[in-house]
């Protein structure tokens, strides 16, 4: 079953401060965040955004950070974003994010997808909250 308090918290974050709300980016404007750091507009990281899968992991108490790939043979380097906790081995933050909301594969990808407009990601949050078994 679905985390209803998590879909909850993060549908209300994004709606109260939807200037930290980015469906592209699992994380921006920052390379680390703690999960002690609040995103408030009076934060000095007031710049800082997050996708759902972003939010699900900070308010879980990971810590969220930018990592470089190893560069490809031709010495290119994309970045990713993990999730972690103290003693604990780093992840990709869609994977903790689906585990921490208790979501089917199908439910994820639709959740995370960074084409998903913000009025079905709240609507999806909102039939979660509500403790709906999956995402219509």
């Amino acid at each position: 079953m679905p985390n209803c308090e998590l879909a909850a918290r993060i549908r209300t974050a994004i709606l109260t401060r939807p200037r930290h709300y980015d469906p592209t980016a699992w994380l921006r404007g920052t390379n680390l965040l703690h999960p002690d750091t609040p995103l408030d507009d009076t934060d000095p990281l007031c710049r800082t955004t997050l996708c759902v899968a972003g939010y699900a992991a900070h308010f879980t108490g990971h810590t969220l950070e930018v990592v470089d790939d190893p560069a490809d043979s031709h010495g290119s380097r994309a970045t990713h974003t993990v999730a972690y906790k103290p003693d604990s081995q780093a992840l990709p933050v869609w994977i903790v994010a689906k585990r921490e909301l208790h979501l089917t594969g199908n439910d994820a990808g639709r959740l995370f997808a960074s084409c998903t407009t913000a009025s079905t990601v709240l609507a999806a949050l909102d039939q979660l909250a509500g403790g709906a078994p999956r995402i219509d």
